[in-house]
């Protein structure tokens, strides 16, 4: 998800469903959102096209409580924005470690305890907004063993980082 159109400077993802939510008010976009997600599968992307005026601080809160992902905020749309939005994860986690807020190398060094507590074969997640997170997580990975699953960043530059021991 880390591939960008050069023609506008916007992420390569495709949706696998879009909804046209122009022109309902609080609080329509939000249980539309819900009904609609739920069709999807986890890891599936979801076009939303709103202009409701909170729709994108609605969908930061949303996103959080959720475990979904707002990848992308296309803001050159005719009418609204477009809000590309990631289902829960790619890849199954039995545990999530948010280090969002600190700086590095605390990403790599919660990752480090996390991974102890799994088997072989099991993935975590890391979450961090630490700007140096991925050279350090890609030194870790390469020092440990570990593999990189793969890894998201949000349209707020949140990283995820998905990890198997």
């Amino acid at each position: 998800m880390t591939a960008t159109n050069k023609t506008h400077d916007m992420p390569a993802i495709k949706p696998q469903i879009t909804l046209d939510l122009n022109g309902l008010a609080s609080p329509g976009p939000l249980p539309s959102l819900r009904r609609t997600m739920r069709s999807l599968e986890e890891g599936q992307v979801l076009l939303l096209v709103s202009d409701y005026p909170s729709m994108e601080n609605d969908l930061y809160v949303w996103a959080k409580q959720t475990n979904n992902q707002l990848l992308f905020i296309d803001r050159t749309r005719p009418k609204g924005f477009g809000f590309y939005i990631q289902k829960g994860d790619q890849w199954p986690v039995e545990q999530s470690v948010d280090v969002t807020g600190y700086s590095c190398p605390t990403p790599v060094l919660e990752a480090s305890k996390a991974m102890a507590q799994v088997k072989a074969g099991q993935n975590i997640k890391l979450i961090s907004d630490c700007k140096a997170s991925p050279v350090e997580v890609n030194t870790w990975i390469k020092s440990t063993g570990h593999k990189l699953l793969g890894m998201t960043q949000d349209s707020r530059g949140v990283y995820r980082y998905y990890i198997m021991k």
